[in-house]
């Protein structure tokens, strides 16, 4: 029908090769953008266009791609690199539809395909009414099982930035990564901080899930986000997770019950270079509440979220689960699920003594209606070709809303 969808930058992976195919399968024209080695190392298809100018003319460059080739759609993993919000931007205004994809806002094992924005950019209805309209006629999506493997991830990962590394002084010379730390800084914080102290760190782990075991009090979860993580540079607190987690310590020392204790979880794919527990315990200490604070580095998220009387989540995805394991949760940054009767709405003082559980029925409402921008699938492993099709499907059909 005339369709002609350009693809920008995707996960590390061949999930972007796999989606070019799917949409070529349907009769749309895929186009491809590359602005890096690591594009193009896992990019196999046709029409692909490298881009080596400088970042101060990507704006002007990309609106005028769009133009000459008839770009109906462009699809690109999140909002947040200036790749994509240069590119979005410049497709507004031509009014080209925009499409996100993203690890699923119901986890595991879907994708997501948002139009327009996602996270704290999201459309998404934030009226019960109009969500309501949105799930009507359907069930929550029923979880799929896909296998992955970490190895296999950690090695397209690796493939990727090292392609980076070595090729984009020659092949693109203008290329600068978007994460905060340097692939070099990632790599080395897994070798010293997370597999040499392995089994010091399964000792810890041990001590702290006893020490909640024995805990007869109330509880609350603080699960931390990774820095890079642009739902926390775009869309969270001033001061990023240290401060999310100075201002979580501080509300519970003054205003959580006497005998509740606050469990701090770091994210499982933090390198490590930043010593979360060194930080969460001095602080504890001088609040006063270090015999009350306690600190996981792994153990079982959800096991922990079902008995929790609370998590205090900025906008991570883990909050919708948390939610969906009945755990009454507070959001300090903009998150699509922080709607009313789901989600506590008052400040996080009042958090620690009045926190409910949430409404089982306007949840499911909510993930009946989150589902129509869903598909089962992954971007690596066994999901990655079925999440690819299912994807295609969500691009080339009408917008939800």
């Amino acid at each position: 029908d005339g369709r002609v969808v350009l693809l920008l930058q995707g996960p590390f992976s061949w999930f972007f090769t796999y989606l070019g195919r799917s949409l070529r399968a349907r009769g749309a024209e895929v186009r491809r953008v590359l602005v890096c080695p690591g594009d193009q190392l896992f990019w196999r298809g046709p029409n692909a266009t490298a881009y080596r100018g400088r970042r101060r003319d990507w704006p002007v460059w990309i609106a005028a791609y769009m133009r000459n080739h008839g770009v109906t759609d462009i699809v690109c993993l999140g909002d947040g690199r200036r790749w994509h919000s240069d590119a979005i931007a410049a497709a507004r205004e031509a009014e080209v539809r925009v499409h996100l994809v993203e690890q699923g806002y119901i986890r595991p094992h879907f994708l997501t395909l948002e139009p327009g924005g996602t996270g704290g950019n999201t459309r998404f209805p934030r009226d019960w009414d109009e969500i309501a309209k949105l799930a009507e006629g359907r069930e929550p999506p029923a979880p799929p099982t896909f296998r992955t493997s970490f190895l296999g991830y950690a090695a397209m990962d690796v493939a990727f930035n090292l392609a980076n590394i070595l090729g984009s002084w020659l092949l693109y010379p203008h290329y600068k990564q978007h994460a905060i730390d340097h692939p070099t800084r990632e790599w080395s914080g897994w070798i010293v901080n997370r597999i040499i102290p392995y089994r010091a760190r399964r000792r810890r782990l041990a001590e702290a899930e006893a020490r909640l075991a024995a805990h007869e009090g109330p509880f609350y979860v603080l699960p931390l986000q990774l820095e890079t993580d642009y739902q926390i540079r775009l869309h969270g607190p001033e001061g990023g997770v240290r401060g999310v987690l100075e201002t979580t310590l501080a509300s519970f020392a003054e205003h959580a019950p006497k005998d509740a204790m606050l469990a701090v979880k770091i994210h499982p794919l933090d390198h490590g270079w930043t010593n979360w527990r060194k930080l969460m315990e001095a602080r504890a200490e001088s609040l006063g509440v270090a015999d009350r604070c306690v600190f996981f580095d792994g153990g079982d998220l959800d096991a922990m979220l079902r008995r929790a009387s609370g998590a205090v989540m900025v906008n991570s995805t883990v909050g919708l689960s948390a939610l969906q394991l009945g755990a009454p949760v507070i959001a300090l940054g903009k998150a699509i699920w922080d709607l009313p009767d789901l989600t506590f709405q008052g400040p996080l003082d009042d958090f620690w003594g009045g926190a409910q559980r949430p409404d089982e029925a306007k949840l499911k409402t909510l993930l009946a209606a989150m589902g129509r921008m869903h598909a089962p699938g992954g971007f690596d492993g066994e999901g990655a070709e079925t999440g690819a099709d299912g994807v295609a499907d969500l691009i080339l059909a009408p917008p939800p809303w």
